[in-house]
């Protein structure tokens, strides 16, 4: 039998707009026998951590776009990380990325040079714990692509912009796949070796994300299309059914193949 660890995306895949998950706690359980699960994000520590709890999950995530890299705390990470006390739990954080209050810096720059307003998330949900990646968005009124000289601007002074979900996440030094580099590393440290490594997402900022892994699932879109940069990656599977009914097929896939 092989193992299996499945690098999934949270939103769009397996959470949809609704607040509704892919797959139910009880379902996870037992499928936890054959394949692993961590979850690869733009949300924080904290986000993912109550992600974890709705699933009944417990173990490692990718944060903020693969800038911070989280374990829960055991005295076997110590060289990993710093402790830190998260929604209640103890963490191991590793932060893979630059700080958040220099890329805002050079967030603040670029904007005004190029005359372009945004929301910084931080400045609504303030508590969310972003330590290493901005999320912005349009100010009210202005379409997504008001962002686009900003986003080029920041690109060209080599910080990392992609899309995911509603906001444009910014990072330094830092991709999903950067951040799935240092998990695995950690994970082989630790002991902890997968026959297969699966990916799964649906938007620009899952492309590195899927680069890691030796399966690649496309998740696709309500009208029946996929992300072009993820449909163009070499052995790219694009899943027929979209959404989380999309995310439930890969791991009806993945369970199939482990028992092969």
């Amino acid at each position: 039998m092989r193992s299996i660890l499945l690098l999934s995306d949270v939103d769009g895949t397996l959470l949809d707009r609704a607040g509704q998950y892919a797959i139910g706690a009880g379902e996870l359980r037992a499928a936890g026998t054959r394949v692993t699960l961590v979850l690869v994000s733009s949300r924080t520590v904290l986000e993912l951590s109550q992600n974890q709890r709705a699933l009944g999950l417990q173990g490692p995530v990718v944060a903020e776009n693969g800038a911070v890299v989280a374990w829960p705390w055991h005295e076997s990470l110590r060289t990993y990380g710093t402790q830190e006390e998260i929604d209640g739990c103890a963490w191991c954080v590793r932060h893979v990325g630059r700080p958040a209050s220099e890329i805002r810096e050079a967030l603040r720059s670029a904007a005004h040079a190029a005359g372009v307003a945004y929301v910084d998330q931080a400045d609504i949900e303030p508590t969310l714990g972003r330590r290493c990646s901005v999320l912005l968005r349009p100010v009210p009124g202005a379409s997504d692509a008001s962002l686009a000289p900003l986003a080029q601007a920041l690109r060209v002074n080599g910080w990392t912009v992609a899309s995911g979900g509603a906001w444009l996440a910014v990072t330094g030094d830092a991709d999903k796949g950067r951040g799935v580099v240092v998990l695995q590393s950690a994970l082989t440290g630790l002991g902890q070796r997968y026959d297969i490594t699966a990916a799964v997402g649906d938007g620009d900022n899952d492309v590195s994300l899927l680069l890691a892994a030796d399966r690649r699932f496309v998740i696709g879109r309500d009208d029946g299309t996929w992300h072009p940069s993820l449909r163009a990656l070499p052995d790219a599977e694009c899943v027929p059914t979209p959404g989380i009914a999309g995310w439930r097929e890969v791991l009806r896939q993945l369970t199939a193949l482990q028992e092969v």
